[in-house]
């Protein structure tokens, strides 16, 4: 995020005019929140919507942050949207605080070298609606639209888009920072455009011998997936062998459905992934519903964290 972006999201927290929206379905977009602060009453009154969009998954948080152009329009909204269903389920609104002196040297200490590989975060009005889709963007031109535009990008190619890779024979990450760095270490010298969420295996199947955790990335062409594919699968990995192989991917109005077509060459723990993959975001998305809820003040004080 630009200096510019920092200082007006400042303004909106020490002025009281952002609030935190959650309660989401992983699958809500953009524009849906939008819908539903216009049928709300808030479509002149909101300036912006600062939301994260996966664009390997197509999935936001479970929360965003709305920015309003006047204090009193962000109280009525605390008060009204409190009401407010979004596809049959109650969206959950609270102030949004600067973050304490603590706070911000915690994000300080960050790796102060890391790039995430896409940046998701950003303002859904903002950003040039006309761009060609089919291009690749620069990482400070990224963020929700971006994702929705490569999205999209990969709906229309259907059958045809042979540019995802499944990434097999991960062990447990530690924080998606840790897992997009070591997943930018073990990519280098691919073009890649986007890594997606590293993905937990069922319980049995993590406890058998090996590493089970995978992800799925976005290559930037069929020529650079089919390298990926060829250089990494069976490579060593942390006492393990990667399973690399590429996707049958389904758009459906929920997102992307995918099954894994596995290696080249067979293997029960690369077939087996498949069911596996499903159960874990099953039971994964189950969790995350849940702590979404016990940590909604958490993310409330974070708000200006992109």
């Amino acid at each position: 995020m630009d200096v510019r972006s920092e200082t007006q999201q400042g303004d909106a927290l020490s002025e009281g005019r952002r609030i935190y929206v959650g309660n989401l379905l992983y699958t809500v977009k953009p524009n849906d929140v939008e819908d539903m602060l216009r049928q709300s009453g808030f479509g002149e009154s909101f300036e912006k919507l600062h939301i994260s969009v996966d664009p390997v998954s197509g999935r936001n948080p479970g929360y965003c942050f709305v920015e309003f152009t006047t204090r009193e329009e962000a109280d009525r909204a605390l008060k009204s949207l409190p009401n407010t269903h979004l596809f049959n389920r109650p969206v959950k609104v609270g102030p949004c605080h600067p973050k304490t002196p603590a706070q911000s040297r915690w994000r300080g200490s960050r790796g102060a070298e890391y790039k995430p590989t896409f940046q998701r975060w950003g303002d859904w009005k903002g950003g040039d609606e006309n761009a060609n889709p089919d291009s690749q963007p620069r990482a400070e031109e990224q963020g929700p639209r971006v994702a929705m535009q490569h999205l999209d990008m990969r709906k229309r190619r259907g059958s045809r888009d042979k540019t995802q890779l499944f990434i097999g024979g991960l062990d447990m990450m530690i924080n998606q920072e840790h897992h997009d760095t070591e997943m930018q270490k073990l990519l280098e010298g691919f073009e890649y455009v986007a890594i997606g969420k590293r993905i937990t295996p069922r319980a049995e199947t993590r406890a058998m011998p090996g590493n089970h955790h995978y992800c799925f990335v976005d290559f930037s062409s069929v020529e650079e997936a089919e390298r990926a594919a060829k250089a990494l699968h069976g490579a060593p990995f942390k006492g393990d062998k990667l399973r690399v192989g590429f996707t049958r991917s389904k758009w459906t109005d929920q997102g992307w459905k995918r099954a894994t077509d596995g290696p080249r060459e067979s293997s029960p723990s690369a077939t087996g992934g498949q069911q596996a993959g499903q159960d874990g975001r099953d039971r994964r998305e189950r969790s995350e519903k849940q702590r979404a809820i016990m940590t909604a003040n958490s993310w409330r004080s974070g708000a200006s964290a992109n």
